[in-house]
């Protein structure tokens, strides 16, 4: 492989499309075969690899990918937090985009409610000398988990269809819900949740910091890929109008004014806003009854701001320094 390439791991699976449909966006096409694991690329210096979503953090950490793409499960999962830095989140999961939500659950005619409620079944059954089995594909971080509960449970890798094994197989399951259709199907009922997770995109610490032209290349497909997310939650607002508009007052703090200026002679004014699409209904007719002759609002398809990179960088250094903390990470996070 070139020393002038990124090699970059892509989600297979459920995962693909929406983490194609992001790179398209901002102009990279990523293609191949169902069966393929080396995609071609109209960037020569990106070369996509198709890989499972728990096997990228491994191979970042070695070095074998320059970067990835994965869920923050699974980067903890994999114990690699020492050695990856993530530069972007994306915020959608395989069905919506609200995280990923890693729950306890149990059939529902268990007799347990709460954890408390586990914690006395487990003690019950390790008397007994009959183990209280829980069955999960998050091996890690379902043990951390419970032992910061004080739960004293027999934790099974499960190889997939977790949620099918409850009851006959396990006691009860730890699994990934984004709906909770899945677990009302299999007749269970969560208990307690055990960790929250995004995706992320992160790049391995080691490369990033000891190859000057791979980390220009890191960063830069970091800063397409955050525009193009902050680009789903913001619009660019024109405004026309024969006298100068305080926008700022009208439209309020989370307006902001890019550019405003006043035609020869002082004769009329035009005004580009950027502001979150949620404040459309709200902002337009704000303008309009100011004195806006004419107003126009455009969807964005990559959206860069400083500022807005600013505190997204703060955000990214926090995070990455959380690796330096064994147990932060398994809170429940939703990160910028």
């Amino acid at each position: 492989m070139s020393r002038k390439q990124i090699t970059l791991g892509i989600p297979k699976g459920s995962l693909q499309q929406s983490t194609l449909g992001i790179f398209e966006r901002v102009g990279l096409q990523f293609t191949g075969g169902s069966r393929t694991l080396w995609l071609s690329s109209n960037d020569p210096e990106i070369v996509p690899v198709l890989l499972k979503p728990q096997e990228i953090p491994i191979y970042v950490k070695s070095g074998r990918l320059d970067a990835g793409l994965s869920g923050r499960d699974w980067i903890v999962e994999q114990d690699v937090l020492q050695d990856i830095a993530v530069k972007a989140e994306l915020p959608f999961s395989r069905q919506t985009s609200r995280p990923i939500r890693w729950v306890l659950a149990v059939p529902a005619a268990s007799p347990i409610k709460t954890v408390e409620d586990l914690r006395a079944e487990c003690d019950r059954r390790r008397l007994a000398g009959d183990p209280f089995v829980i069955s999960t594909e998050l091996t890690r971080i379902s043990r951390m988990w419970l032992a910061r509960q004080g739960v004293d449970a027999h934790v099974e890798f499960s190889w997939g269809a977790t949620e099918a094994k409850a009851e006959y197989f396990a006691d009860a399951i730890i699994e990934g819900v984004e709906t909770g259709n899945s677990l009302r199907a299999n007749h269970l009922r969560e208990v307690a949740e055990v960790f929250s997770s995004t995706n992320q995109f992160f790049v391995s610490r080691r490369i990033y910091r000891d190859d000057e032209w791979k980390r220009s290349k890191l960063d830069a497909l970091s800063h397409l890929i955050r525009g193009a997310l902050r680009a789903n939650d913001v619009v660019e607002l024109r405004v026309v109008a024969e006298k100068p508009l305080p926008l700022e007052t009208i439209l309020g703090p989370d307006a902001r004014v890019v550019s405003a200026s006043e035609a020869v002679a002082g004769q009329g004014f035009t005004a580009t806003v950027t502001l979150p699409r949620g404040s459309v209904p709200y902002a337009l007719p704000a303008v309009i009854a100011a004195g806006a002759t004419d107003a126009w609002v455009s969807p964005m398809s990559i959206y860069y701001s400083h500022e807005a990179d600013a505190t997204s960088k703060a955000a990214a250094e926090a995070r990455n320094a959380s690796a330096s903390l064994p147990l932060a990470p398994l809170a429940p996070t939703g990160m910028a």
